[in-house]
């Protein structure tokens, strides 16, 4: 693009003239009436209402100049953002054609000339085909590479000679900045909008069984059909990858997430590379520090651990709770995202130094890394540890076909469960003939047991989701209990109830037990539920 020679000062002065002039426009618009109202009250009180003056030819000029760079800047960004259209299955419609049973829409940017694509995983996870659309309209099939538990992925066209946007460094961002994002809300390709940079390093975040540890947050409007797509600061290089909004309706409330670019390109080029992602697991949970708790401590940074199981690695070695990590093996570590990604740097098996503060001191463990172990669908599907509001937190993937195959009416603000395959909630039971609790459980793991508080000597089946209409709805059961017994019989893991259940029948009764965990408080329950 070419730009104009201009100092950030001015284009800063060219956006706060720009924002001035905007409001008096606004007010003028939305408040004429009451303004003239108010002139004729003034009147009577013997004053006159005063004209407001045009804006000055250089007020004006700088307004142009602000919006030629609006314009610039996406035309530039722009050919380098693309559609991606997912589909699965194929069905005969009334005219005899065969039509997609499920699908869905996102978006995504060109990172590399011979055709490598960045998008999320959850636009593409789960589907027989994928689709690219440049904004020239030409269309080729892509060959995927994921990342599930990232939600990064790597699309791969057959093309030559594509235009390119460039990642610009995630850490030099700051609440305030400018940003843009382009993409195909509600299938509207080529979407542009703007806004700001709201918030930084939103952590913990669980969305549909996604677990993101530091997201940006913006004011730049994301909808369905966004995710995948680029959010582009002044310059247009990438500094995240729309992922997320937080919305009741399930479009933009003016609250979205991007994965800072930083992040992308780490797992970019790992998959581009490898064609995998292999990880390690040390055992920590692990947070980052308070301006408060870094003056309280001396330090500029570290990772705080919150949780080190005696059964994992770091527990194993000697690291405990309130520990700050500063260093693994030559890495230093100024914030959770460090020790996350440190795992990526080191194979399983490995033993690395880990250097910790405790209580001023600094200390040195050898730590022996296990291979991280990936979660099964049903438990990535899981609610962990998710806010409160987790309901209203979206994937901005938008679906586009018939609506008999997609049951938009069953899917408010279009959520979407799992890899991304629709998965609506049923009103009835399914008329199999058979007894259904109507559940969708997973064996508790490591991570749930952390993220849900639940004690190291329980063992059970949680629940991820519960079927509307259910017997489990009935019971009282909500997602993130921990079955305990049914029928009589402990349950130990997933597969305990699935077994448990073979031998049930319609119109049976049986007892089940389950538990609810909270920080530092839980309940139980237990009681016949009729079938």
């Amino acid at each position: 693009m070419n730009r104009q020679s201009k100092s950030s000062k001015s284009v800063y002065a060219t956006l706060g003239v720009g924002f001035a002039l905007g409001a008096i426009c606004m007010v003028g618009l939305n408040s004429g009436a009451s303004i003239s109202k108010a002139f004729g009250e003034t009147r009577s009180q013997g004053f006159e209402p005063r004209t407001i003056s045009a804006p000055s030819s250089e007020s004006l000029a700088e307004v142009k100049n602000l919006d030629n760079f609006y314009t610039n800047l996406a035309s530039f960004v722009s050919p380098a953002v693309v559609d991606i259209q997912s589909t699965s299955g194929r069905q005969l419609s009334g005219d005899g054609s065969r039509m997609p049973v499920s699908g869905g829409e996102g978006s995504g940017f060109i990172l590399r000339p011979d055709g490598y694509i960045v998008t999320n995983d959850h636009v593409v996870a789960g589907f027989d085909n994928v689709k690219v659309i440049l904004k020239d309209g030409r269309e080729f099939q892509g060959k995927v590479t994921r990342a599930h538990e990232s939600d990064i992925a790597v699309i791969k066209i057959e093309a030559k000679d594509l235009p390119t946007l460039q990642f610009g460094d995630s850490e030099k961002l700051k609440p305030g900045q400018m940003a843009m994002a382009i993409g195909s809300p509600f299938a509207f390709q080529q979407s542009v909008t703007f806004g700001h940079i709201s918030a930084l390093g939103r952590d913990r975040t669980v969305i549909e069984g996604r677990f993101y540890p530091d997201m940006i947050q913006t004011d730049t409007a994301i909808n369905m059909g966004n995710s995948g797509g680029p959010l582009c600061n002044i310059e247009g290089q990438v500094v995240g990858l729309n992922t997320a909004i937080y919305s009741p309706s399930g479009a933009s409330a003016g609250i979205g997430f991007a994965i800072p670019s930083n992040q992308v390109r780490l797992i970019v080029d790992k998959l581009i590379e490898t064609g995998k992602i292999v990880k390690s697991q040390i055992g920590i949970r692990p947070a980052n520090l308070t301006e408060y708790k870094k003056k309280q401590m001396h330090v500029d940074g570290g990772a705080l651990v919150e949780d080190a199981p005696e059964g994992q690695p770091a527990g194993m070695a000697g690291i405990k709770k309130d520990d700050l990590v500063v260093r693994i093996g030559k890495s230093a570590v100024n914030s959770q995202m460090d020790l996350r990604n440190a795992m990526l740097q080191y194979a399983p098996g490995t033993t690395v130094d880990v250097e910790v503060i405790r209580n001023g001191e600094h200390k040195v463990f050898k730590v022996k890394l296990e291979q991280h172990k990936e979660l099964t669908e049903q438990e990535q599907r899981m609610p962990m540890g998710m806010p409160k509001g987790q309901q209203q937190f979206k994937f901005p993937r938008g679906f586009d076909g018939p609506e008999e195959f997609f049951n938009f009416k069953d899917m408010p603000g279009f959520s979407m469960p799992g890899q991304g395959k629709q998965q609506p909630k049923r009103s009835t039971p399914p008329s199999d003939g058979k007894a259904h609790l109507g559940v969708t459980v997973g064996s508790v793991t490591d991570d749930i047991r952390t993220q849900f508080s639940i004690p190291a000597n329980v063992k059970g089946a949680v629940v991820a989701e519960v079927t509307q209409g259910s017997v489990a709805e009935a019971a009282g059961i909500h997602p993130g209990d921990v079955i305990l017994s049914f029928a009589g019989k402990d349950i130990t893991s997933a597969q305990d109830l699935t077994e448990a259940m073979s031998g049930v029948k319609p119109g049976q009764s049986r007892r089940i037990k389950f538990s609810r965990f909270g920080e530092g408080s839980h309940s139980t329950v237990e009681r016949d539920v009729a079938f």
